[in-house]
């Protein structure tokens, strides 16, 4: 869910370049990583009270303005929804915490705004949170890229807002730049759609196709970088595989970002261990969810592998932190045995984002960036996409994937034109999924999977050990409270059953959703 972030408009500012460059007609834009913290607690040693921060929070930052002269906002782009919104002055947002450092809309400061009819705005994310307004017209500005009469939301009204990183209420807006058939009003209303920014830069030139491409960069850069209508093939490592969009269950049109999963493997010292193949399962590409959440079946295998444990005072699971030493890959593959292939670190899925966390030996223990849930699709988040150059090309209705290169700074620009995506070696064909493996019911909004809590009694010491690890040869001690001992068969993984709560944390809250939208982008753990 987008979050509070409490850095000054100006700093952000200067952090967050934006280029239109002339020829080819690309619009690029370096986006910041601004962590916060979204809980803390205390710890008592003896007399001393020692501070355990969840630095959980990372998001990714773009700035734009809206209106004449230029008011300044700070927005979380949404590849997986597909309406602008900002917070007015007036919100009850706004009210209960100052929105000056994210952007406040003041209408009557702006020559060029339009009421319109005053035709009602409502979004509904997956945690059931919803802003509500009207739907407006203004100059919407990208650096020095001006878009006359482009619609947003200005959202007046909020419920069930998460709390941010210091206490307050989500207060920055969404820029979200999915398929336009997913606005809100086009979903909750059955109104007509209308043109979304990224359509509104092709209709006024800036760009020749509605298409982008994203590069998260490593986990520990501070930025990533977007190109609408462009690709930086100085960014990944070929082959750039294409894959077509499918559509959701019980729809014969696309409308959001669904590939055809059909493998997960993971190699270690020269052996592959199995988890999953021979399948073929909807896949979201949600670059807004921190974490990859898997299938109950999918998600115990993994969880498995990784020795994970489940202690009643974390609400996610937890693996020994020198994990993040393991010389092991998970690689997810797409589109069959011609599809394309992402190689994903275990580094990169152990977090040490509870400072002060300890398993019962006294030994680290950090959360893990994959979790599971009671669903038949994978929802692949930023665990996932930050080793990925992913290209969404909207007109066409394909994903290209690549393995990213990551702390690249050299770049190669190519502008997008035709049907084609520069650098695509080819494009698979679907494998038919028939009846697509995802409901209608289980979309996601932006969010952080779920709003988690800790106890606030917890003194950072857990009841249970670390879980043995299959791919590192038994290295971690073995607990009984582990989610099931994780096998070295190079054919298959263990098939028990992982705790509920492992398995349900992530999403089954958000299954009752009231909007038909997905999460996007630019939340990494």
């Amino acid at each position: 869910m987008p979050r509070s972030v409490h850095l000054a408009l100006a700093a952000i500012a200067t952090l967050l370049p934006w280029t239109a460059l002339a020829s080819p007609r690309v619009l690029s834009m370096d986006f910041v990583k601004a962590r916060t913290p979204r809980s803390s607690l205390q710890r008592r040693a003896g007399t001393v009270n020692t501070r355990l921060v969840n630095n959980d929070d990372l998001q990714y930052l773009a700035n734009i303005t809206i209106g004449t002269p230029p008011q300044q906002f700070v927005v979380q782009i949404d590849t997986g929804s597909s309406d602008l919104w900002v917070p007015s002055v007036q919100s009850d947002v706004c009210q209960q915490e100052a929105c000056s450092q994210t952007g406040q809309f003041v209408d009557e400061k702006s020559s060029t705004f339009d009421l319109g009819n005053q035709e009602p705005f409502k979004i509904t994310y997956g945690d059931s949170s919803t802003y509500a307004g009207y739907l407006v017209t203004d100059t919407v500005a990208v650096g020095d890229t001006k878009l006359d009469n482009a619609t947003f939301g200005l959202v007046l009204e909020s419920r069930n807002t998460p709390q941010g990183g210091g206490g307050g209420f989500t207060t920055n807006g969404v820029w979200g730049i999915s398929f336009e058939n997913s606005e809100s009003e086009v979903v909750e209303q059955g109104a007509s759609q209308y043109t979304g920014i990224v359509g509104l830069m092709k209709k006024q030139g800036v760009i020749s196709r509605m298409a982008y491409s994203l590069w998260l960069n490593d986990p520990d850069a501070t930025a990533g970088s977007i190109l609408f209508g462009g690709v930086d093939t100085d960014k990944f490592t070929a082959p750039l595989i294409g894959l077509p969009i499918v559509p959701q269950s019980g729809s014969s049109q696309v409308s959001a970002m669904n590939v055809e999963f059909t493998s997960l493997t993971i190699n270690s010292g020269g052996k592959t261990i199995v988890l999953q193949d021979n399948v073929v399962r909807s896949a979201i590409l949600d670059s807004g969810t921190t974490i990859t959440v898997l299938p109950t079946d999918l998600a115990t295998k993994v969880l498995d592998s990784f020795g994970a444990v489940i202690d009643p005072a974390i609400p996610e699971p937890l693996v020994a932190c020198n994990l993040n030493n393991a010389d092991a890959q998970f690689v997810y593959q797409f589109g069959g045995t011609s599809g394309p292939k992402i190689t994903i670190p275990v580094a990169d899925l152990v977090d040490p984002h509870i400072e002060g966390l300890q398993f019962k030996d006294g030994s680290d223990a950090c959360t893990l960036g994959i979790e599971g849930a009671d669903i038949d699709f994978l929802l692949l988040g930023d665990t996932f996409l930050r080793s990925a150059y992913v290209v969404y090309d909207l007109e066409s209705k394909q994903i290209a994937l690549a393995q990213a290169k990551l702390n690249v700074s050299s770049s190669n620009v190519q502008e997008i034109t035709g049907d084609s995506i520069p650098g695509v070696q080819t494009v698979v064909p679907s494998l038919a999924l028939g009846k697509p493996t995802h409901t209608a019911s289980a979309i996601l909004g932006p969010q952080q999977t779920a709003v988690q809590t800790l106890n606030p009694n917890f003194n950072g010491q857990l009841t249970e050990n670390a879980g043995t690890a299959s791919f590192t040869g038994g290295a971690q001690s073995t607990a009984s409270g582990k989610s099931g001992s994780g096998s070295g068969n190079q054919n298959a993984a263990s098939s028990q059953k992982a705790p509920s709560m492992a398995l349900t944390y992530a999403v089954c809250g958000a299954i009752s959703f009231t909007s038909t939208l997905f999460g996007s982008l630019f939340l990494l753990r």
